[in-house]
């Protein structure tokens, strides 16, 4: 396979299609989340790779205001004031991508949309339903390479009905609210569980958190608490070792679970005293092991 093929696979595998997670009884405690920024980096082979996370309280009045009216089905609406709206920016390879999901502290989803810009233009937004989704794509026409995203006019439309769905009244969430889930999750010492839903483009995968136990790693991250930055240096940082994985409910669809391009089981790392993940780990496709750490933090 041609370096140039490899390295499209893992930055699809990354931030392509959009993953909805069902997820069940979460148990979430939104006090918990004091971060309002995380930023990582990573290097893969010869390219690294950034990712900017931002998160924003918003009103319901807001929040109802952007989500798009689907032509097919009934979309999921946020119940409480303020909801949420998280920010996820990456960078890789001349190909730039923002994605914004806006969801309930519950970690109900309503709507993601990501806009691609640099190598790929195209802005889809996936509005979310009660049994699936609707989604509305935009790209440039040749003479608007160069006009701003909400300038382009060729537009396409798809839906899609999921082909199993969980009980109903189960919490639907999407993965690009991970950060905010395991920070808000139940998951406090090792021995404790936490259990998803996760539903891709292939299908469901039911995606399993396990705390393991306590493991001192290397961190070098900025921390920015109220204006004042600070640099944490540290080769024994005490954190709570969390192992993810999915599998899928339907046995016919194939392939692991993946999130950020990482596949089978995956370790997360978080600060019991913060709530912020400080590194994610795990196997790429080709690639290997790599190992994803926090670069930033806001609070």
């Amino acid at each position: 396979m041609k370096l140039k093929h490899i390295i499209f696979a893992l930055f699809i595998g990354i931030i392509s299609y959009p993953l909805l997670s069902l997820a069940q009884d979460l148990k979430l405690n939104p006090s918990r989340v004091k971060w309002t920024s995380l930023d990582y980096k990573t290097r893969v082979l010869f390219f690294g790779m950034k990712i900017e996370v931002q998160i924003n309280q918003i009103s319901q009045a807001a929040s109802r205001a952007a989500l798009l009216t689907p032509k097919h089905g009934e979309g999921m609406m946020p119940q409480v004031d303020p909801s949420y709206r998280i920010d996820l920016g990456t960078e890789i390879l001349g190909r730039n991508s923002f994605i914004s999901l806006w969801f309930d502290p519950d970690g109900t989803a309503f709507q993601r949309t990501q806009t691609d810009t640099g190598k790929k233009h195209r802005v889809k937004t996936y509005r979310i339903l009660k049994n699936g989704y609707y989604s509305l794509q935009a790209k440039p026409k040749e003479n608007e390479k160069e006009l701003p995203p909400n300038k382009w006019t060729d537009f396409g439309e798809g839906k899609n009905k999921f082909n199993k769905f969980p009980p109903a009244g189960t919490t639907i969430a999407e993965p690009t609210a991970l950060y905010y889930l395991v920070s808000a999750s139940p998951l406090n010492k090792p021995g404790d569980k936490f259990e998803q839903n996760i539903f891709t483009k292939h299908g469901i995968y039911r995606l399993d958190l396990l705390a393991v136990d306590y493991q001192n790693i290397e961190v070098d991250f900025e921390s920015n608490q109220s204006g004042k930055k600070r640099a944490i240096y540290n080769d024994e940082f005490k954190t709570l070792h969390i192992r993810m994985k999915g599998e899928a409910i339907d046995p016919s669809v194939q392939g692991d679970f993946a999130f950020f391009g990482l596949e089978g089981e995956i370790d997360l790392y978080l600060d019991p005293e913060t709530r912020v993940l400080v590194q994610i780990s795990g196997d790429m496709d080709i690639v290997g092991y790599t190992v994803i750490k926090l670069k930033a933090v806001t609070f």
